[in-house]
């Protein structure tokens, strides 16, 4: 192996997250019980650190799905556990101030995105089925705010949760991984993960999640007002029944149990036996053809980068016609929540890649 050859980080080891601007790590502090009404309170926060042999800085990579890749790729869906605390990085969702979010430790896990540091399309395929071993951004799939720092001045840098990254900053929100030098033997539990290629089988239960945004294929009795249909979003955490599709192959020259490259497919919605479908009619938000589900299937085209079978976490377009899946920008036509519309667009961007994050 060349001497500047990186090799690619794993799940399930402790890592350390570095902050291309300023070049610090991410650091978890336990600061010393202080009485809080009478009580006793144990205050966790988030800082930048420059030391980096700090035992601090250490964080485990978790992955959402139950699959346990052994290395981790653009596209995952994560949480980063502090390894001292074992707390989780979380950003607010308080609504209250919408330009900065508060960056802070809690029980409950909130999950990631990795995505390619560039978001021009035209170098978006280098990154499909790609290790990591170059820099990232980390965008919240609960809440769509990016893990950015914020400098208040010369060396002063601190962490807060933003939606909008700023253009003329390429390096704002860029993370890059640094394998621990941890001298610590618990590490020795986290390298036991082996990966084994999952293969989508036609007729199976799964759940497809957007590779960009890591928000699922959703649909409810809800109906929207845009033909009369029962409406398609997209939709964050936490997963639940109305996730769920069935996958059908239909004409296929291949005769395996597996969805290849090119295939005919339909998806049936489980919860309400209703099959994804298209139209020439503009979307909700004009952005895109609209999307709904209806009695009648609508027969669709699958198409993996790189290999010929359609795996499970490896990226794929649905085609319908000439048009490609795809999660729009814009509020689902209900609003509910934060679901985001789910549209048709004649244009391939990231939004239009996907992946089956679980299978049944």
């Amino acid at each position: 192996m060349n001497q500047n050859e990186q090799i690619p980080f794993k799940t399930f080891q402790l890592l350390q997250l570095q902050c291309q601007i300023s070049k610090k790590y991410l650091s978890g502090n336990i600061h010393l019980q202080q009485k809080v009404i009478g009580k006793n309170k144990e205050i966790n926060s988030l800082t930048l650190e420059i030391n980096v042999n700090e035992d601090s800085t250490n964080f485990i990579v978790e992955l959402q799905d139950d699959t346990e890749n052994q290395f981790l790729y653009y596209g995952d869906l994560i949480a980063i556990k502090h390894f001292k605390s074992q707390l989780y990085v979380n950003i607010s969702r308080d609504q209250k101030h919408e330009e900065q979010k508060e960056v802070f430790l809690n029980d409950e896990p909130e999950y990631f995105v990795i995505q390619p540091p560039e978001k021009e399309n035209s170098s978006l395929l280098k990154y499909i089925n790609q290790q990591i071993t170059y820099p990232f951004r980390l965008q919240s799939s609960d809440n769509r705010n990016y893990l950015l720092t914020h400098q208040k001045n010369d060396n002063n840098f601190q962490l807060k949760g933003r939606q909008k990254l700023e253009c003329k900053n390429q390096l704002e929100g860029v993370w890059n991984f640094v394998n621990s030098l941890s001298k610590n033997n618990n590490i020795q539990i986290f390298d036991r993960v082996i990966s084994a290629p999952i293969f989508i089988e036609s007729g199976r239960k799964v759940i497809i999640r957007n590779w960009w945004t890591g928000f699922t294929l959703h649909s409810h009795n809800s109906q929207s007002q845009q033909g009369r249909t029962q409406e398609v979003t997209c939709y964050s955490h936490p997963r639940d029944e109305n996730d769920y599709w069935s996958i059908v192959k239909q004409h296929s020259k291949n005769t395996s149990k597996f969805i290849n490259y090119d295939d005919q497919i339909f998806l049936q919605h489980l919860t309400t036996g209703k099959y994804l479908n298209g139209s020439e009619q503009d979307s909700y938000s004009k952005l895109g053809k609209l999307v709904f589900c209806s009695d009648n299937f609508l027969l669709l085209n699958t198409q993996p980068f790189d290999d010929f079978i359609l795996e499970m976490n490896k990226p794929f377009t649905i085609k319908f016609n000439n048009y490609f899946l795809a999660q729009s920008s814009s509020k689902a036509e209900s609003k509910i929540g934060i679901q985001r519309e789910c549209i048709y667009v004649k244009n391939q961007t990231q939004a239009c890649l996907w992946i089956i994050e679980k299978m049944i």
